[in-house]
């Protein structure tokens, strides 16, 4: 099953879907700016013209991973809901 649509129907039957959502966001930008680097890569300088939809996706896609939350805050939202967030430094006295 896809996470998207387990995650739709957790939702729907009133489950806390916070770590599966952010996870699911995570792995949906990093792999869209992957996919878009690729192409990017294909069209070489041709890429970052006008002329072809690659720079637009480019440009696009790079929102998934800042909008409603950067990578890092998706990381942290789901290292909090595993409790696995690295203890502060020790002070030294």
């Amino acid at each position: 099953m896809k996470l998207y649509v387990m995650i739709s129907d957790l939702y729907v039957a009133g489950e806390n879907v916070t770590k599966l959502a952010s996870m699911c966001k995570l792995k949906g930008g990093r792999l869209a700016r992957q996919v878009t680097d690729s192409c990017l890569q294909f069209w070489g300088g041709m890429g970052y013209t006008n002329e072809v939809l690659v720079s637009r996706f480019f440009r696009d896609l790079r929102l998934m991973s800042i909008g409603a939350g950067a990578d890092e805050v998706m990381l942290s939202v789901i290292c909090k809901m595993m409790d696995i967030l690295p203890m502060p430094p020790k002070k030294i006295k």
